[in-house]
């Protein structure tokens, strides 16, 4: 897997994602050495967020693009890129077995959406950032 630490703030690390979907404890094996630096609490509910995002990104997509986390004075972003025109669903949560995966997303974060870039559509969260 790619390595780019995103340790400093302002700095951003990509793991290129693709039509082979990566295995999700490897991708947070990945999520997990880029923030190492960072207060335990604010890396488990990023991990909870890459999950689901990178999830909905095979789930919904035909290749994402790549995985991007981005370590800024006081949040912690994420981001899945791909080039599909598909916006996620939000579903209410009316299915035991599905359909949370969203609903996490936003209560975990202060802010999420969607928007279209250059072609690509890029999910995003901001995550708190402890100290």
């Amino acid at each position: 897997m790619a390595h780019d630490h995103a340790a400093t703030t302002g700095d951003a690390a990509d793991l290129p994602l693709g039509r082979q979907r990566p295995s999700l404890a490897a991708v947070r094996r990945w999520v997990r050495l880029e923030l190492m630096r960072e207060d335990a609490d604010s890396v488990a509910d990023v991990l909870l967020v890459v999950n689901e995002l990178v999830s909905n990104a095979y789930r919904y997509t035909s290749e994402p693009s790549f995985l991007r986390v981005v370590v800024e004075k006081s949040k912690i972003r994420v981001e899945i890129v791909h080039d599909s025109r598909a916006h996620p669903p939000l579903r209410k949560v009316s299915r035991p077995q599905r359909g949370y995966g969203l609903v996490l997303v936003a209560r975990l974060s202060d802010r999420w959406g969607v928007e279209q870039a250059q072609g690509d559509t890029v999910v995003w969260a901001d995550l708190p950032r402890f100290p």
